[in-house]
């Protein structure tokens, strides 16, 4: 019994591992496009397309309970993970450092998650989530005050753009709260939705497309990072290691995105860490870690989407 529970803890962490290397290969990718042919639009494509078409054939039986979900939930679903968020997030790593967009994006998820929480759920904050949502802000305070101390508005204009992507990406998690839609439903409506989005915007003119004109290796090279990698990889051992090693933890070892993306951004792009990006970098982890709490708790958002 103590062999096999050990095995499942030893596979648990492998997947844990691999889903941390996938989310910031996924913040270094977005990175990379700063400095390449391909444009937002290209990312996009290449981020939801293949993801659409494998969830869209494994949902197809569960196509009546997406279609039951109240349209409110969806919406919030196909936006806050979808192709706004997607947009907001390329285009502040554009102009702000990985270290800043791996910390800012997820790190600061709990805080909005959180206040969203409060605000329209009137779900009560114990003293350890206002602990880590504390450290939270003074994080974010690190990052901006760094940056306008040195005269770098280019970087605090990453930093907006960078927290109303996590603003975005906390509707997605709360709309996955209440909806009981599982990851594979979730993961057609967003990708689906951002499909129609791309379409609407390339014939409105909104987004340019550079794919055809980019190199074939490096469209290939995107292609499997965010397509497949991050788009359908990650939620399969993400999701692994939740069943392995629990909610609660899986949740606090996601909180080290930060860390391990702004390491690989080191050598791969020549960013250097200062003591203060180092200091907000790990408050916003710290903050993150005691503000999971409200994964050890029973939520009291309603797990049943009602019409």
């Amino acid at each position: 019994m103590e062999r096999l529970q050990s095995k499942q803890l030893g596979a648990g962490l492998l997947a844990m591992l691999a889903t941390l290397l996938i989310w910031s290969s996924f913040f270094l990718s977005l990175r990379a496009s700063g400095n390449s042919m391909l444009t937002a639009g290209d990312m996009a494509l290449l981020r939801f397309f293949p993801a659409a078409l494998f969830f869209g054939a494994l949902s197809l039986p569960k196509a009546r309970q997406i279609a039951a979900t109240p349209k409110r939930y969806l919406l919030a679903i196909a936006f806050g993970a979808g192709l706004p968020f997607m947009l907001l997030a390329a285009n502040g790593l554009r102009l702000a450092p990985v270290a800043d967009g791996a910390s800012l994006i997820p790190g600061i998820l709990p805080l909005f998650v959180s206040s969203i929480a409060v605000f329209c759920y009137r779900e009560k904050i114990s003293d350890a989530r206002k602990v880590g949502i504390g450290l939270i802000v003074v994080g974010i305070g690190l990052f901006v005050a760094n940056s306008l101390l040195r005269g770098q508005l280019q970087i605090v204009q990453g930093h907006g753009l960078l927290l109303a992507a996590s603003f975005s990406w906390a509707w997605f998690t709360i709309a996955m709260r209440v909806s009981g839609l599982s990851p594979t439903c979730s993961g057609v409506v967003l990708a689906g939705s951002a499909c129609l989005l791309l379409a609407v915007c390339s014939l409105t003119g909104w987004l340019e497309f550079n794919l055809l004109s980019a190199p074939v290796d490096e469209v290939f090279t995107h292609l499997l990072i965010q397509g497949i990698v991050v788009g359908i990889l990650s939620n399969y051992c993400y999701g692994f290691a939740i069943s392995r090693l629990g909610a609660e933890m899986s949740a606090a070892l996601g909180s080290f995105t930060p860390v391990v993306a702004a390491l690989l951004a080191v050598p791969l792009f020549g960013e250097s860490i200062s003591y203060t990006a180092a200091l907000a970098m790990g408050c916003i982890v710290c903050g993150a870690l005691a503000a999971s709490e409200l994964i050890r708790r029973k939520p009291a958002l309603p797990l049943q989407a009602s019409s």
